[in-house]
């Protein structure tokens, strides 16, 4: 029995263990709660800049004060209640082994190619026309939004939604591949990188100043990405990626591109500008 309650994976998730019962009601209460923050999500209205002041990051914060404001948000407190639950979870399971490093280690290490494919060919990908109509996915528009108003940073970080979509999916597909202490720990691994690549992003686009080596390099890259050029710096917590795909040049040897803020989609920008006035 106590081997049986130990095969039990994060969320009560196991495919060889588990009841087909507990997995349909865990994917009922997955699709409701994603409906529902999805139809919660901001507009690309929300997002505009405001036209009664100028653009800008505003006064300076403090590290602190971008702290709150940071965990103030849905989709922060989310992934921080999952990844503390995570953690428990693998505490109760035990069976530790070096698989675990390993597990984490080769996660690191492929994490920023993740970051740079999912930021170019994802986020950046253009609506698609079918038969005449235009298809994209939210995740597409939202962070075309972002582009728009850089300013903000709430509007940065991934809507509660996509979130609830990661904490449903993160545990599956690690249980399709790992057994469960190591799936357990590959979810603990993945969540606690979200939520850092959630924190460093929404902080770069604060009023924050850098202070250590570490993030201004970060908040440099990153900065660059949104007002110099959209088509090169697309790491964000990790910088290989870039190096590793010949995308992270000098500020000064590349062009000012004009489309850092429409990611190209012009239609999208003149619809936008008409529904600010």
């Amino acid at each position: 029995m106590e081997r049986q309650y130990r095969n039990i994976h994060f969320l009560g998730i196991h495919f060889l263990g588990i009841r087909r019962m507990y997995l349909v009601a865990y994917t009922i209460v997955l699709i409701v709660a994603f409906l529902i923050a999805r139809a919660k999500t901001w507009t690309d209205e929300d997002a505009a800049p405001p036209s009664d002041k100028k653009p800008g990051f505003g006064p300076k914060i403090s590290l602190g004060e971008a702290r709150v404001d940071f965990f103030r948000n849905g989709s922060s407190q989310i992934i921080t209640l999952a990844l503390v639950v995570s953690i428990g979870v693998r505490i109760w399971i035990g069976q530790w082994s070096w698989w675990d490093a390993g597990t984490v280690l080769g996660l690191v290490l492929t994490w920023p190619v993740q970051e740079w494919l999912i930021h170019k060919y994802l986020e950046h990908l253009p609506p698609v026309k079918i038969l005449g109509r235009k298809f994209e996915l939210v995740i597409m528009r939202t962070h075309r939004a972002h582009h728009r108003n850089p300013w903000d940073p709430k509007f940065g970080l991934t809507t509660p939604h996509f979130i609830i979509g990661f904490v449903g999916g993160v545990p599956l597909l690690w249980s399709l591949f790992m057994p469960t202490p190591l799936a357990t720990t590959g979810t603990v691994a993945t969540f606690a990188l979200i939520l850092n690549y959630e924190w460093v992003h929404y902080l770069i686009h604060t009023s924050y100043v850098p202070k250590s080596w570490w993030y201004r390099r970060l908040w440099k890259n990153h900065r660059l990405h949104h007002f110099q050029n959209e088509h090169f710096w697309y790491g964000l917590t990790m910088l290989t990626g870039d190096r590793l795909l010949f995308t992270q040049p000098t500020g000064q040897s590349t062009p000012h591109s004009t489309t850092c803020m429409t990611l190209g989609v012009q239609e999208e920008l003149v619809d936008w500008v008409d529904d600010s006035n």
